[in-house]
């Protein structure tokens, strides 16, 4: 193994020599199960116009499990996070293909001279490939500590919203609508929008969907200020002793996108936002 002292860079591109980027994106789409990499409508522009969803997802997962890795202090543990041996480097990607075989990220050694890239990375396989018969054993499918009660939403539980902290932050502020940003109550419009989104997963199992957060699950719920059928945004949920606590509020695109690193989302309120 890899000198264990030496850290791998958390950035895909700083790591390796990455050619055909969006080729490579294409092919790992054609790999797994048919999903929907793309918004219908997206709010913000990108250079990648078909996978943009599928290239964020692999570039957080390569930084997460990279970051798994460099402050892992035994060796051993840390090669199911991120295998770095020899020639040969991978990870994986937590996607399966169409036979539900592993698919993985791979590098080898760069062998041209006139680069500062130490790898360059060949591109994605499922676990049969020859490009990982001498790696064993594979890294593990990348995964978030499930804290107790924490990977199942409790409707029950009450959700008390630091409605201070959301509307004094600027980023916050700037996800609720509008029309309503500068509304005098609106401090209870969102605490009731909270109580009202709560009462909906109660009878709706599966509204509420799991998110990834500093190595820790979180909950995705969604927030309807202005229109009962149509959320808003979302609000990130901790799971505390006994009850929830609502700190931060994202927009639809952004629940999406966290609510992809741990599944393929299922709720209606997010497929509804791809094609």
């Amino acid at each position: 193994m890899e000198e264990f002292d030496s850290m791998i860079p958390t950035d895909l591109f700083e790591f390796a020599y990455v050619p055909d980027w969006y080729g490579q994106l294409d092919e790992l789409a054609a790999m797994a199960p048919t999903e929907s990499w793309r918004f219908k409508k997206p709010t913000a522009a990108t250079k990648n116009t078909d996978t943009p969803i599928l290239e964020r997802y692999i570039n957080m997962i390569f930084r997460k499990q990279s970051i798994d890795y460099n402050t892992e202090p035994n060796p051993n543990k840390a090669a199911k996070f991120f295998h770095v041996e020899n020639e040969y480097a991978c990870f994986h990607t937590g996607l399966y293909d169409h036979r539900y075989k592993a698919i993985y990220g791979c590098f080898e050694r760069n062998k041209k001279l006139d680069t500062t890239f130490r790898w360059y990375f060949h591109g994605f396989c499922d676990e049969v490939s020859p490009r990982l018969k001498y790696i064993e054993p594979l890294p593990e499918r990348p995964g978030y500590p499930l804290i107790q009660n924490g990977i199942n939403f409790n409707p029950e539980w009450s959700i008390r919203v630091n409605v201070e902290h959301i509307l004094g932050d600027a980023e916050n502020l700037e996800r609720i609508p509008a029309k309503i940003r500068k509304a005098k109550n609106l401090p209870l419009l969102l605490e009731t929008a909270v109580e009202l989104a709560r009462r909906k997963a109660v009878v709706e199992p599966g509204l509420v969907v799991p998110q990834g957060y500093q190595n820790r699950l979180q909950h995705l719920i969604p927030i309807y200020l202005t229109n009962m059928k149509k959320p808003d945004l979302a609000m990130t949920l901790s799971v505390m002793d006994g009850y929830y606590l609502g700190n931060t509020c994202l927009t639809l695109e952004m629940a999406y996108l966290n609510a992809r690193m741990i599944a393929r989302p299922t709720a209606g309120w997010l497929t509804d936002l791809v094609k």
